[in-house]
């Protein structure tokens, strides 16, 4: 059945919202005087490197377990544990990394998954294009 533009407007635009949280973050001024985003790649990296390591971990079950769209509840409890992870980030780092965990509602994205598989894809697709969009506009490494 063809998609209408009532069905169109209901799909999430991942990409343009990461793109709009990206360009809302706070900035800072570098050596040479120029505008820059304050968030650096670094200072996510933990967090990034444990969703990462999730979703090998995801891409296993759905091997050994097919295609299925409810999460084990060990893997739904490692998905809330990113929460954790991002805690820890966003302590050591208030201003830039609360400021991108504020604008992009990542502790209630992450809170929203539960044991939907393709919540968690949404979520995962989000955080690749945060993560390009940093880039993008000039993100630090």
């Amino acid at each position: 059945m063809p998609e209408t533009k009532d069905t169109l407007e209901r799909i999430p635009d991942l990409a343009r919202e990461a793109e709009n949280v990206i360009t809302r973050l706070n900035k800072r001024r570098n050596k040479r005087g120029e505008e820059e985003i304050a968030l650096t790649t670094a200072q996510i990296r933990k967090f990034l490197s444990a969703v990462n390591a999730l979703t090998n971990k995801i891409s296993m079950y759905r091997t050994r377990s097919g295609e299925t769209d409810i999460l084990s509840p060990e893997l739904a409890a490692e998905v809330k544990f990113l929460k954790v992870k991002l805690a820890y980030q966003v302590a050591r780092n208030r201003g830039t990394v609360g400021d991108f965990e504020r604008k992009a509602n990542l502790m209630a994205r992450i809170d929203d998954i539960g044991t939907d598989m393709k919540k968690y894809d949404e979520f995962i697709h989000f955080v690749e294009a945060l993560v390009a969009y940093h880039k993008f506009h000039g993100g630090r490494d």
